[in-house]
């Protein structure tokens, strides 16, 4: 990359390249491989400590598709299909006139609340610590759904904390241990987790920080529910998963990739833009696949 393009990138992100502001790292990649990359700022304000490539940021919902390809794994093995009835898995849930598939968790067509929003009904705090059950039973317990599954797509954070229960359930181990095990080791992946225990020191990692009056104050949770969210990787870290969309050293081969990149489609045959945690969309001609996070202090986006 030539110094006029990086000098560029420089000036677009200066107003984050200080001493005394939270900031961010960067990757430009091309088939996996770091073009250029760089931190911004710092990774904590009370230490002084600044952002590097290496530095580990929660990506929230970027999240999502690291569940879809965990799910995928479990098709492929022929311990799920993406057609079973969600309660085949997680009985607990009510009985709706038409049955909710694990496709329908997939694509945002389910019509199950938002557990988000239903948190926030309930007055429960993203701060606070809460059991797992505590927050499936906000789910399990809804009467009613938003639509007829497969009717509308509407992004809901509940199918992919149910998604994340169910590799959980079908595999006998945490949605963690899975992801470890099945992903994030073989890539070499060694600074990603998905963050169920908010107790655990993560060194590298990037305080949260969002804006006050008087400056930056910490924006932190101490909630550690995963599947929707809750991964926490680095730039470096996120060039491998990039790297494997192109030649997949996972289980399941290219065929696999296309598995999870295909969209998925409503009742009436819509194709939607959607697919397996992926948004897919057209930029000036080209095909983009993305999907971007927010959680508490920290924002996220992975784009290709």
């Amino acid at each position: 990359m030539n110094k006029n393009i990086i000098g560029k990138i420089g000036k677009l992100f200066s107003e984050w390249d200080g001493k005394d502001t939270p900031g961010f790292a960067v990757g430009i990649l091309r088939r996996g491989k770091i073009l250029y990359s760089r931190g911004y700022g710092m990774a904590s304000l009370e230490h002084a400590v600044p952002i590097t490539p290496k530095t580990i940021f929660d990506i929230g919902s970027t999240s999502k598709q690291f569940v879809a390809f965990c799910v995928a794994l479990l098709e492929r093995s022929g311990k799920i299909s993406l057609e079973d009835d969600v309660r085949k898995h997680i009985p607990e849930m009510r009985k709706y006139v038409k049955s909710v598939r694990l496709h329908h968790l997939l694509h945002h067509t389910s019509g199950i609340r938002d557990y988000l929003a239903l948190m926030e009904l309930a007055g429960m705090r993203y701060e606070n610590e809460y059991p797992d059950e505590q927050v499936l039973g906000l789910i399990t317990r809804q009467r009613n759904l938003n639509f007829i599954p497969g009717e509308e797509f509407i992004y809901s954070n509940s199918g992919y904390l149910l998604l994340g229960e169910i590799v959980k359930r079908v595999s006998g181990l945490s949605l963690r241990e899975f992801a470890e095990k099945n992903i994030f080791s073989p890539l070499g992946m060694h600074s990603t987790h998905f963050h169920d225990d908010y107790t655990r020191i993560v060194k590298n990692k990037a305080s949260g920080y969002s804006a006050s009056d008087t400056g930056f104050k910490l924006d932190i949770s101490l909630f550690d529910v995963v599947g929707d969210g809750g991964v926490n990787t680095s730039v470096e870290d996120l060039a491998k998963w990039d790297a494997n969309f192109y030649s997949n050293r996972l289980a399941g081969g290219q065929e696999l990739i296309k598995r999870i990149t295909t969209p998925g489609r409503l009742n009436d045959g819509r194709k939607l833009e959607y697919a397996h945690g992926l948004f897919g969309a057209d930029y000036r001609g080209q095909t983009v696949i993305s999907h971007g996070g927010a959680w508490v202090g920290y924002r996220s986006d992975l784009m290709r």
